[in-house]
């Protein structure tokens, strides 16, 4: 396991590292993300990057280059279209009912959601209901292949390529994946979703 701070991976803002993903994202086949609060970057819109890393980059105290990351994570979204790449993220429903940035960024990112879930057949998005049983104990992480995860903590990331910790990891995955849903009830949650921030005031 190796851990570092945001600082030690950056130059004083998020746009080199969220760069230094797109290479690592066009080696790796089959993706597997679990994100129990915020979702996914490769599914994310520009508006709701940018709030998110607005928040990531004033915590740690760096400065605030969350626009010029924001279009870096888009050109991330590239690797979506690349043959022979599988795509299979679970998303916890409480990711889609908090509000990033605001209602309307979130209705917005919510229907980008719905599309990416109906019109790309490589990749799989499952959502964890808020009823869901609780089966393992997880944080986010990423597993890349069968070769590494990443995890980003509240000092830093954290990547684990030991073989045993990944395939515990692994495990983890599988047993989160037993709890979501997918397809046709995977939609009625966006929905559901969809209609809260309609409702809400900003």
């Amino acid at each position: 396991m190796t851990t570092k701070t945001w600082h030690d991976v950056t130059d004083g803002g998020l746009e080199t590292l969220q760069r230094s993903l797109i290479d690592l994202e066009a080696k790796t086949q089959l993706h597997r993300w679990y994100s129990p609060t915020i979702l996914p970057g490769l599914v994310q819109t520009h508006d709701y990057a940018r709030a998110i890393l607005t928040k990531c980059s004033a915590v740690p105290g760096m400065a605030d280059d969350s626009e010029a990351t924001a279009i870096a994570r888009l050109e991330r979204q590239t690797v979506l279209d690349f043959p022979g790449h599988e795509f299979h993220m679970l998303i916890d429903e409480r990711a889609l009912l908090l509000t990033v940035g605001s209602s309307e960024v979130m209705a917005t990112q919510i229907r980008h959601l719905s599309t990416i879930l109906t019109a790309r057949d490589h990749v799989t998005i499952g959502i964890i209901p808020l009823t869901a049983e609780f089966v393992a104990p997880a944080i986010n992480f990423v597993i890349a292949d069968t070769t590494s995860v990443d995890s980003e903590g509240i000092v830093g990331p954290i990547e684990h390529t030991e073989p045993g910790e990944v395939e515990l990891v692994e495990r983890t995955f599988d047993l989160l994946a037993t709890t979501a849903i997918y397809g046709d009830d995977a939609q009625v949650i966006l929905t559901r979703a969809l209609a809260s921030h309609a409702g809400s005031d900003d």
